[in-house]
């Protein structure tokens, strides 16, 4: 009968060591159904063009008080794995009665097909961005363009490579591999598809916006004529190039306006209320004026009838 394991953990390597052939992938956590213990693996990515045929790498497991459980080495052997190929997922490097808080590993080294070993524990191990999960509506955008489900993070520049929307990190070396090594996808095709969620998630800004003093003139002429009144409202013209036009009802130490000397000289393409024109000075007198003629016009009236009298 079979023992069942049940996934608990599972982290992506925070780090790549510059130069070596093999880089540590992930840790995985698992728990024992039979008998409730933790069960170590651990996931390491040949990048040599020859199979890797046997590897060391260095582990130590601390509980959740930050206690050292264990300190060892595991040594997987008769690998084989091409370029690009995982390997190790499938080893239990420690099995744990105890729950555990964190795992740490060092390379250690590697042996080929050619049959020479390489020590790999003076590879300087480099941090990698920190992973940033995709909100969830951008999340499934990029899984429907990119026609994947392991789509979870924001991609990252690093110095010697990228990673992926998957997690991975596929490392350059000089060589600018164009496909994640782990989930296949490309990764110009990753970058726009991100892109674009990014693009349709983020919410539309308003046309009108209280702290804005200037709107686009329009381009087309008022419901009426290029030059009508609507609603009582003032006459202006509309005409191109665009420009911006002053909001009326904003206060003028708001606003930026440019200096106008007379009617004559406003810009063009600005729409200019002058309230000391003439036809504005008209409608605001003419009233006065009226009253005035009208009282003029009747003692006038009064001292020739009383001269003829």
């Amino acid at each position: 009968m079979s023992q069942k394991f049940t996934p608990l953990a599972q982290s992506r390597a925070s780090y790549y060591c510059k130069g070596s052939p093999v880089h540590f992938v992930m840790v995985e956590l698992f728990r024992m159904e039979g008998t409730g213990a933790t069960v170590v693996t651990l996931t390491f990515k040949n990048l040599f063009s020859r199979p890797l045929v046997s590897f060391t790498a260095y582990f130590r497991c601390k509980n959740k008080y930050g206690e050292v459980v264990v300190e060892d080495s595991f040594t997987y052997d008769n690998v084989y794995a091409g370029e690009g190929e995982c390997f190790g997922f499938d080893d239990a490097v420690f099995v744990s009665d105890e729950p555990l808080g964190s795992v740490e590993v060092r390379l250690g080294s590697v042996t080929y097909d050619d049959g020479a070993p390489h020590d790999l524990r003076r590879c300087p191990a480099v941090a990698l961005p920190a992973l940033r999960p995709l909100p969830q509506r951008e999340r499934a955008a990029v899984c429907r363009a990119l026609g994947t489900q392991d789509a979870d993070y924001y991609p990252e520049e690093a110095a010697d490579g990228w990673r992926c929307t998957c997690g991975a990190f596929n490392y350059n070396a000089g060589r600018g591999i164009r496909y994640c090594s782990e989930c296949g996808v490309e990764k110009v095709l990753m970058q726009a598809a991100v892109r674009d969620a990014q693009s349709g998630a983020a919410p539309a800004r308003p046309q009108f916006g209280a702290d804005m003093q200037f709107l686009p003139v329009q381009d087309e002429a008022p419901a009426g004529g290029s030059g009508g009144q609507r609603g009582g409202g003032v006459q202006y013209a509309v005409q191109k190039p665009r420009m911006p036009r002053a909001l009326r009802g904003v206060p003028e130490q708001e606003m930026e306006r440019p200096a106008v000397p007379a009617m004559g000289g406003a810009p063009q393409a600005c729409v200019s209320i002058m309230k000391d024109s003439t036809a504005d000075f008209i409608l605001r007198y003419m009233p006065f004026v009226t009253m005035a003629a009208a009282a003029v016009f009747t003692m006038g009236a009064v001292l020739v009838s009383q001269y003829l009298l």
